[in-house]
């Protein structure tokens, strides 16, 4: 198992090098430049001029990238052009946020997509079955921030069952331990700080589950399909093995395989994709701050916050590896 994972985590690191060559020359080459957010219009060409000069943009890019890739060999990703502040110190800032809408959407759609994937299978061709299939038919093809703007007009504006904005209720007097708010509230025994909480992140998380669900329902239910018409399973049934554990031990785990690349490719989506959900829901995460940063030419937000966004990409992909190998051995052993 070390050697499989050593060498998987081997392999992605000429990805990572790949993405940050063509991640770094890319972001150069879009039009405008921090000097134009920064200065503004009135700005003469000689202030501009002045200030890419005091940024370093004159130089060669390969000396660019050079002065890039030594700072983060040193654990440096830049500072801010926006807020003047470090872009790690604005990412852990920001983290925690994206982090708890990411989560909750994928347990969301983990929670509700297996289920009905396999009770979809099971009943083919039956209401249940055809209901599932047209709804995660719908789920894929509505956009995010309009299946947003309608969770937030009709759940929070209309009956006012939920929050319409922010992480918590302005003013909530709460305890700030890790900047995770649902945890933090259950760390310090603050049940209602955690319910307020999880009451902001219902409809946001709800929202963004909604691609990620169908997808996992989809796939469940294709899965578990492919898995009943196996000999082996009709050995089992024939043998007279006790249902639950037919389900388990010969459906389920084997249904799982591509289920769990679904759900970790899913899960590495959410993180970079909630730009326009916490647009809607003013919810102040990494996507937020990435859409501030590609109005103002921030090349080194925009290229460190990718950056990170990419490893954690690349890591839950790492684990979906791993988590494949415990779930079928002759993934390690091919």
């Amino acid at each position: 198992m070390l050697r499989f994972i050593v060498r998987r985590t081997l392999q992605l690191v000429p990805t990572l090098v790949g993405l940050s060559v063509l991640l770094f020359f890319w972001l150069r080459q879009l039009p405008g430049g921090p000097e134009y957010a920064l200065l503004g219009e009135d700005a003469t060409p000689e202030q501009r001029a002045a200030l890419r000069r005091a940024l370093g943009l004159d130089d060669p890019l390969i000396v660019q990238y050079w002065r890039f890739v030594t700072r983060l060999a040193e654990g440096d990703l830049g500072t801010s052009l926006q807020t003047g502040r470090p872009v790690l110190d604005e990412f852990a800032l920001r983290f925690p946020a994206t982090a708890e809408l990411a989560i909750s959407a994928i347990v969301i759609a983990v929670g509700i997509g297996i289920p009905l994937g396999y009770l979809a299978a099971r009943r083919r061709g039956g209401v249940l079955d055809s209901a599932v299939v047209g709804g995660s038919l719908i789920g894929i093809c509505t956009p995010v921030f309009f299946l947003a703007f309608v969770l937030k007009v009709i759940f929070a504006e209309h009956l006012g069952w939920f929050p319409s904005a922010f992480r918590q209720t302005p003013g909530f007097s709460a305890t700030r331990i890790t900047g995770f708010f649902v945890l933090d509230g259950l760390m310090t025994r603050e049940w209602d700080s955690a319910w307020d909480a999880i009451t902001h992140l219902a409809l946001p998380g709800l929202a963004l589950s909604s691609i990620p669900l169908a997808v996992i329902v989809r796939m469940t239910r294709a899965s578990v399909l492919e898995v009943l018409a196996e000999d082996y399973v009709r050995t089992a049934e024939a043998k007279g093995l006790h249902r639950h554990v037919v389900r388990t031990r010969h459906v389920l785990r084997n249904a799982m395989l591509p289920v769990t690349t679904a759900i970790g490719l899913q899960t590495g989506a959410l993180f970079a994709g909630a730009v326009l959900t916490e647009s809607v829901f003013a919810f102040g995460g990494i996507g937020s701050f990435v859409y501030a940063s590609t109005q103002t030419r921030d090349y080194p937000a925009l290229l460190g916050f990718i950056l990170i966004i990419a490893c954690m990409y690349v890591l839950i992909n790492l684990l979906v590896d791993i988590s494949y190998s415990l779930l079928d051995p002759r993934v390690r052993v091919s």
